[in-house]
């Protein structure tokens, strides 16, 4: 059986994309997380 650089490509795309939009949630969460806190602190110092 040989492997072709497609499969190659299509396995990587199948294992690593899910990983990578669970990445980009987390790290979209912690930007949202910190921007509210510093409104947050914002407020409470006005």
């Amino acid at each position: 059986m040989r492997i072709t650089k497609g499969q190659i490509g299509l396995a990587a795309v199948i294992l690593l994309a899910p990983g990578g939009f669970v990445l980009g949630a987390a790290l979209l969460a912690d930007r949202y997380r910190k921007r509210r806190t510093a409104e947050a602190d914002t407020e409470i110092v006005s």
